[in-house]
């Protein structure tokens, strides 16, 4: 019986996907036993060093491998779309900050609710960090895109739209900082507690959503990268859907193994740093890990434009859309770490920005400063606040 022309296109797709998930069948199988050895001893509290390394390890190749499978996904589901890498890069970045968004807004809420202050600090410093990763990895794309290049370019949605939206993003976050300055400087009582207005979080969070459909139904030019449509749309989606649900429990057991080594060894961590910064920092670098995945990836294959899109995008995310989410419904403290970090993120993106719209090229020396320059922020984060 000779096969239909759409039997033979389910089965060339088919193929595909098989291709795609390129992982050997011993190292699926082989990680598949780790990850239920490691719900089975997270969940019966048994030998927590053991739940670390696992959940770690396990992480790790969720946040990795998935991310392949994600890259190829959202690239040709863009192309069918006619939407462009940078956009494709957006998405991407957008669905890989959910996880991040929901755990850092779980954990702000309950402690807003059970009275905790230094966890909803640690929530929200964890927000604010990850987007300090987000431009060490951005750094690092620029480093091995740039490899036996001069330079590379910035795509072209980063000069026309995202420097107008990282100029308001500044003025925003010196806004903010500087409120907080002031509510210290003129508080009546030294116990007093200062909150960003939740309007103000409402506005953040909506100037990103203004943002994202300028970007999407912007026109098209002659020399606008389109995203290459590698699979059929079904292939696409089942890629992505894979993909992303690795990438969101990546970040699930990464935040998890993380909130567990607070727990069990605050002692030890309290010996040589603030435990409140150890805990955002190692939040936020598991937050960022998944977008790691992606963003390198893509970069490492000659896709600039997702790459740098799922990275830029990544860090105006954080601070607007996933911080302004939480501030809507739990009230950001403005405290020591949180301006301390606010105001960073805003000479940080300052210094991107320039390095953007300079000359519309990237290289190898400005992406070293640019991870040199968070790497300092951290120091001074960690080492800098008294414990």
């Amino acid at each position: 019986m000779t096969e239909t022309p759409n039997s033979e296109h389910q089965e060339h797709g088919y193929k595909k996907i098989s291709d795609s998930l390129a992982a050997s069948k011993k190292e699926m199988i082989f990680f598949l036993m780790l990850i239920i050895l490691y719900f089975y001893l997270r969940f019966s509290g048994i030998e927590a060093t053991l739940v670390i390394v696992l959940g770690l390890l396990c992480g790790t190749w969720l946040a990795f491998r998935p991310s392949e499978w994600a890259v190829e996904g959202i690239e040709s589901g863009a192309g069918h779309l006619g939407l462009t890498a940078y956009v494709a890069g957006m998405f991407s970045s957008l669905a890989s900050n959910m996880p991040e968004a929901a755990i850092s807004g779980i954990a702000a809420y309950s402690g807003e609710i059970t009275n905790q202050p230094e966890l909803k600090t640690i929530a929200v410093l964890s927000v604010l960090i990850a987007a300090g990763f987000n431009m060490i990895l951005l750094g690092l794309t620029i480093i091995i895109s740039t490899k036996g290049k001069d330079d590379m370019p910035v795509p072209e949605e980063a000069i026309k739209k995202d420097s107008v939206l990282l100029r308001w993003t500044i003025v925003a976050l010196i806004s903010i900082f500087a409120l907080g300055i002031v509510d210290v400087a003129f508080a009546e009582s030294a116990n007093a507690q200062f909150f960003i207005p939740w309007e103000a979080s409402f506005i953040l969070f909506f100037s990103y959503i203004i943002y994202a459909y300028s970007l999407v139904t912007e026109d098209k030019t002659e020399d606008t990268e389109i995203a290459e449509a590698h699979h059929s749309r079904r292939t696409a989606a089942i890629l992505a859907v894979i993909g992303f649900i690795g990438i969101f429990l990546a970040g699930e057991i990464l935040t998890s193994s993380v909130e567990i080594l607070l727990h069990e060894y605050n002692h030890i961590i309290s010996d040589f740093a603030n435990p409140v910064t150890i805990a955002a920092v190692i939040l936020g670098a598991a937050g960022a890990i998944p977008e790691h995945g992606i963003a390198l990836i893509a970069a490492a294959k000659g896709k600039i434009g997702l790459a740098v899109g799922n990275l830029i995008g990544g860090v105006l995310q954080i601070i607007l859309l996933v911080s302004g989410g939480i501030g809507i419904f739990v009230p950001i403290p403005m405290n020591r770490y949180v301006l301390f970090q606010l105001i960073v993120i805003a000479g940080s993106l300052w210094f991107l920005k320039r390095a953007i719209t300079d000359d519309h090229h990237l290289d190898l020396f400005e992406g070293a400063m640019i991870i040199l320059l968070q790497a300092y922020v951290f120091a001074l984060l960690i080492w800098g606040t008294p414990i």
